[in-house]
């Protein structure tokens, strides 16, 4: 009986490559995605944000935030009056410095049609929080908080004592501010009730030694190059100032590097000039021509009573709904 041919099964080596001038294959091109599939990238330019520098990068899905009680301040009242004569010194001493909170106000009939849009208001902030990072999934959790804070806090009367310059935690911005001085109790019994929410959301807690205040304005700060420049930087503690309230403007609109392109060194150093820091004779100065007007209760005081939240480009406001008898038996 003859044995069966067994077939032998070939393995490729290397001497079955293709031989050298074999022509290469053509990669195929992969179709490119749709436009509606891709995700634009922020484009920074401080040129359009009055010079602002991101400090933290962008992230999708984040949203930066913060609290305050806003001070709408009218025409034709004493704390409007002393607020611009306050910016005329103080743009005759820092020609740099820029106005802080100018907003239109409208006045309308029945009908809703405009009829005198020349009236102009400021809307000031006294900051309660630094600002802070959210996710999407934390916006609602958040704006409860606040609401529920507002609901059981009071409205109580502050005032402001005195001028001061404070800067932010990057020392790139300089601020003129209104200092609190009646209120103080009140306001950092809002920081208490903030905390534990903050905390939850592993977000930094205002300063341990808050400084509330009211900026009305501020200069961009560029490196110190006078022969005592280091120690006369350290002159004013850090502040947190929060978000500026310029209409049309927001501080989530800052560059990703916190460095300056090119193309905006030059519109930057015309239209927003950098400084050192305000002049050292500035808050004297004001405090010594203005600083009885200032912590005038009739002048400098105003009813907190309201407590806002901004996230990202929208904003949440509730009224104090609290009373005595609930500050007392909570």
């Amino acid at each position: 009986m003859k044995r069966a041919l067994q077939a032998l099964v070939a393995y490729p080596g290397s001497e079955d490559e293709a031989p050298a001038d074999a022509p290469e294959r053509k990669k195929k091109k992969l179709p490119s995605l749709a436009s509606s599939l891709i995700i634009p990238v922020p484009v920074d330019d401080p040129a359009l944000h009055q010079g602002r520098v991101r400090a933290t990068p962008h992230v999708e899905g984040q949203y930066a935030a913060y609290v305050y009680i806003p001070l709408v301040v009218h025409p034709g009242t004493a704390l409007y009056s002393l607020v611009d004569e306050v910016l005329d010194v103080t743009k005759e001493m820092v020609p740099a410095a820029h106005a802080i909170g100018e907003i239109v106000t409208y006045s309308r009939h029945s009908g809703g049609l405009v009829v005198n849009s020349s009236r102009r208001a400021r809307e000031l902030h006294l900051s309660l929080t630094r600002l802070i990072y959210l996710r999407a999934h934390q916006r609602e959790e958040f704006k409860q908080a606040i609401k529920l804070i507002a609901s059981r806090q009071t409205p109580f009367q502050a005032s402001f004592a005195t001028f001061s310059e404070l800067t932010n935690d990057e020392r790139t911005r300089a601020f003129l501010s209104f200092e609190v001085g009646a209120g103080h109790n009140e306001l950092r019994d809002l920081l208490s009730a903030l905390s534990p929410t903050l905390q939850s959301l592993r977000q930094r807690d205002f300063y341990s030694q808050p400084r509330f205040h009211v900026s009305i304005a501020w200069a961009l700060l560029g490196p110190d190059t006078s022969v005592n420049g280091d120690a006369d930087t350290k002159r004013h503690p850090l502040a947190y100032e929060g978000v500026i309230a310029v209409e049309g403007t927001s501080d989530d609109d800052l560059t990703s590097d916190g460095s300056i392109g090119e193309s905006n060194k030059e519109f930057q150093s015309e239209c927003f000039p950098r400084i050192p820091h305000f002049p050292s004779e500035l808050i004297p100065t004001l405090n010594q021509r203005f600083g009885a007007r200032v912590s005038s209760a009739h002048i400098g005081g105003f009813g907190a009573d309201t407590i806002v939240v901004k996230i990202g480009k929208d904003i949440f406001s509730w009224p104090f709904q609290g009373s005595l008898v609930n500050r007392v038996n909570p």
